[in-house]
């Protein structure tokens, strides 16, 4: 299933008001709390395994890219000119999770607001898969954000403007200055997890966002705000942040479904042509 329709939580006749705005989201929420709590077993051993030995290799490489690149790299930073800074000062902005939380929330109230509103049965399930993906991605940045809000605070790294008075490997436990917020790269994690999310759904897309991230990534080394082994974490985090999730919400049904081929977004290659019915059938 994807957020199941405002007027129906599993099955059940609409009960009085749920017509109302908060009818519809209290229908929406419930759909979605009875669904979360139905998870159906995994029996992937193997891929167990694949991915722990993935989570080693990532760490020994974000440990050996600290070591033999951080400091070096921060100091070259140094000598990037004011025109180079201020177009990824620009750039870097791409990674801010604001928009993205207002754009995905956006969407999501819209399209349980939209629905039963006369457009179709066709229309208003393509609606509630819409309003599925928009809370996944919604949901992946707020995981990823609070993951990074915890990783941040429990290392407490000092950023590279400090690397002259502290080194490049200075911690404080639990620091409430942003100066001391440098590992992992927030930004580049917003970037990717919110490219590959959405990458799941627009395939086509997959490799400019990722683009578009990669930049984003880069912009934080290049201003100076983070070292190169924080925002190889950040491109871990957001990337497996997406993938976890992803397979969260397939074991429950949720916005996508296991098959044959893998785990597939639910109405793939369907939404945007059942979205448009309603305008080609005024229109003919």
């Amino acid at each position: 299933m994807s957020l199941p329709a405002p007027d129906r939580v599993a099955g059940r006749p609409a009960s009085p008001g749920a017509g109302s705005v908060a009818g519809r989201f209290s229908a929406a929420f419930h759909g979605f709390r009875r669904s979360w709590s139905r998870p159906q077993p995994e029996r992937e051993t193997s891929l167990r395994q694949m991915e722990a030995a993935l989570v080693l290799l990532i760490c020994a490489s974000v440990l050996a890219t600290a070591i033999l690149a951080d400091a070096r790299i921060a100091l070259e930073m140094r000598t990037n000119g004011p025109t180079l800074v201020r177009i990824f000062e620009r750039i870097t902005q791409l990674g801010t999770s604001g928009y993205i939380f207002a754009i995905s929330g956006f969407l999501l109230a819209g399209s349980i607001l939209l629905q039963k509103r006369g457009y179709g049965r066709r229309c208003d399930v393509a609606l509630a898969h819409l309003a599925g993906r928009a809370f996944f991605v919604l949901a992946v940045n707020a995981v990823a954000g609070i993951l990074s809000q915890v990783l941040k605070h429990l290392f407490g790294r000092a950023r590279p403007k400090l690397m002259d008075i502290v080194g490049p490997f200075h911690f404080d436990f639990l620091p409430w200055n942003a100066t001391y917020a440098s590992f992992p790269s927030g930004h580049t994690i917003t970037a990717f997890c919110t490219a590959v999310a959405i990458s799941y759904f627009v395939p086509r897309l997959r490799w400019p966002l990722l683009f578009i991230a990669l930049l984003v990534a880069l912009s934080r080394v290049i201003i100076g705000a983070h070292y190169p082994s924080d925002v190889l974490a950040g491109v871990a985090i957001g990337i497996g942040t997406a993938m976890l999730m992803r397979r969260a919400f397939a074991r429950r049904a949720l916005v996508f479904r296991k098959t044959a081929q893998g785990i597939q977004p639910r109405a793939f290659g369907r939404l945007w042509r059942d979205l448009r019915a309603p305008a080609d059938q005024a229109t003919s």
